[in-house]
């Protein structure tokens, strides 16, 4: 039995039918955890950005029209959040120059600290595409460009955390 498609539970829940929310909800709520995890710092935000994306969703349901785009609405309304979070929110402590010892995993340590480099426009392109799994179509309705410019996008980004990585391997 197949499951029931995004648009199908969205275009339920607009119709009175609350459990087809409850659905989508447990559908994305890790999936929406790890977007913003993946962006933000582990002090609980993900967890509070997830309950905002799922509660705008919640409240754009009335106009909602099956158009075989949800996961797109869902990733536009989490980076919209996360945007405008990031404005609000500022450092809670500057990184203690006491820390205990080196992280435990060294290379993806570098590879985050390398994506944080990259300029935003390219960052978001190349984690909506490669963490998140979305069409170069999809991210541009996030990102309000074209699946081509998103490409380009991820291309770019990609060339720079290469150049960025190598760089860090090379002995000085």
């Amino acid at each position: 039995m197949a499951l029931p498609s995004d648009d199908f539970l969205m275009a339920a829940f607009t119709k009175g039918d609350r459990s087809s929310f409850d659905r989508l909800v447990s559908r994305y709520s890790a999936v929406l955890d790890g977007y913003f995890r993946r962006r933000l710092p582990d002090d609980g935000r993900a967890e509070e950005l997830r309950q905002e994306t799922l509660l705008a969703i919640f409240s754009l349901a009335p106009s909602y029209r099956e158009k075989g785009r949800f996961r797109s609405l869902l990733f536009s309304v989490a980076y919209r959040k996360l945007v405008s979070a990031r404005r609000a929110w500022k450092p809670a402590e500057p990184i203690s120059e006491n820390l205990t010892g080196p992280p435990q995993d060294l290379e993806s340590f570098s590879v985050r600290a390398a994506l944080e480099t990259l300029p935003e426009p390219l960052r978001e392109a190349l984690m909506l595409t490669y963490f998140e799994g979305l069409t170069s179509t999809e991210a541009g309705e996030v990102l309000g460009c074209s699946g081509d410019a998103v490409r380009a996008r991820v291309c770019r980004a990609r060339t720079a955390l290469a150049l960025r990585l190598n760089e860090k391997r090379r002995p000085g």
